[in-house]
């Protein structure tokens, strides 16, 4: 069974979080963000990073494990049921199907677009826009469903913690039985009824149909903070059943129907649901008697695809990172000051990043230059942005040009804010000036 983690493989999550990662580190540097969201958004950015390597690993290290317990081929083909490790081991793990990484990401990308839609369709009714938001309404309640379903399923593991169901028959088989003891952290309550249901279930292209269930009620008494629930059910033949055949090919395998036993108990608030992927055949009778165990020489069975493949993927994402980081360090955030604007003389590509940057909480009341080495440097005293207003700031001006331009922005409704002169290294004059608007 490949290493799972949200229901799919850790690989895929895995390398998803890192690309996440470095994208937003990309385009959160490149923004005109800065101070603590800055900060707080790399973080992010770091951290997606990092957990998808982490995964990536953990991949590695479980890909590794099931390869020393493979078992021989004619077992295999014998009794396919073998090939999954937590079927093989008699022990299925029901956790949480919303781990609280993707719940997080859930809340990032769900939550706040819906916050957003919800606000949009209420604030700004039909007789402001002049259009029906239906359908901006319609897409944040959609949005805020997915959340609150994803917050409820956490919530549930949270109160319930990991059930076990431990296999006796091995496999389930169709017009005999499944055997199995679930261990649970069962909720007390006035009704001891517990309800186990048996599913057979089958992907139609995109959606899931179902195709045959059975229930049964039984009384469960619960003692303390983990109960036992004894399952035994007996599988009648009926229509519309289907199974997979032990000599389906590794196609059939993907393609295949699959069996959900569930373990439900209403009570108020949260209820009690634990779902665990079964196996169910249609084989002859079996003995109850634990699986096959690895044979002794398969122990350190070799794994170096999954080696290079983690490799590969960690360097790559480092090398990605670094390139990132050279680009900032030359054009992006790295090369501008990130807590306040810097009051340091600077080049003039520099007071252009620094300017951009900062344009949209900051202005320079008044710009000085300077020949210095050979070069011109600029520099301001930065001034928070007064409220509704905005600015053009301009430097390295010939004074004709000056006195062009102070024109034009004064018929646009500009007011000089300061004007500066300097001789540049060429022996020019030069004039900085600062026009705002309020």
């Amino acid at each position: 069974m490949a290493p799972m983690v949200f229901g799919v493989p850790k690989l895929i999550p895995g390398v998803f979080l890192m690309a996440l990662g470095l994208l937003g580190y990309w385009l959160f540097g490149l923004s005109r963000l800065r101070g603590w969201i800055l900060i707080a958004i790399l973080g992010v950015a770091l951290a997606f990073f990092l957990y998808g390597l982490r995964l990536v690993w953990a991949w590695r290290a479980d890909r590794k494990a099931a390869l020393r317990e493979l078992l021989p081929g004619e077992v295999l083909a014998a009794r396919p049921w073998l090939r999954v490790r937590a079927w093989r081991s008699r022990e299925i793990v029901f956790g949480s199907p919303v781990s609280t990484v993707f719940l997080l990401l859930a809340y990032l990308f769900f939550g706040g677009p819906a916050l957003f839609f919800l606000w949009l369709g209420i604030t700004d009714p039909p007789t402001r826009s002049g259009e029906s938001l239906w359908p901006v309404l319609l897409v944040g309640l959609m949005l805020a469903f997915v959340v609150v379903g994803l917050t409820y399923w956490r919530l549930r593991h949270w109160r319930y913690g990991d059930s076990v169901c431990r296999l006796i028959t091995l496999p389930g088989r169709l017009g005999g039985w499944l055997k199995a003891d679930v261990d649970c952290a069962l909720p007390g309550g006035a009704d001891d009824t517990v309800t186990v249901r048996l599913k057979n279930m089958e992907s139609r292209g995109r959606s899931v149909a179902e195709l045959w269930r059975m229930e049964q009620r039984i009384a469960v008494p619960v003692q303390g903070a983990r109960t036992v629930v004894n399952v035994r059910l007996q599988i009648p033949r009926a229509s519309g059943q289907k199974v997979l055949s032990p000599n389906a090919g590794a196609l059939e395998r993907f393609a295949a129907p699959w069996w959900v036993l569930e373990v439900e108990k209403k009570v108020s608030g949260i209820d009690f649901l634990a779902q665990f992927g079964v196996p169910v055949y249609d084989v002859p009778e079996m003995h109850e008697a634990p699986a096959p165990q690895p044979q002794a020489g398969q122990v350190s069975v070799p794994d170096s695809a999954g080696r290079w493949m983690a490799a590969l993927i960690t360097v790559a994402g480092v090398a990605a990172l670094v390139a990132i980081s050279d680009q900032a360090s030359r054009t992006g955030w790295l090369s501008t000051s990130i807590m306040q604007p810097s009051v340091r003389w600077m080049a003039s590509e520099r007071y252009q990043r620094e300017l951009d940057a900062w344009s949209m909480s900051h202005y320079p009341p008044a710009i000085e230059g300077r020949c210095a080495g050979g070069h011109e440097e600029y520099r301001s005293d930065w001034q928070p942005m007064p409220p509704n207003s905005r600015f053009i700031a301009r430097w390295n001006m010939a004074s004709r040009f000056y006195d062009l331009k102070n024109r034009e922005y004064t018929a646009m409704g500009y007011t000089l804010e300061t004007s500066t002169r300097f001789t540049d290294c060429s022996g020019v004059e030069t004039v900085q000036a600062t026009w705002l608007k309020k």
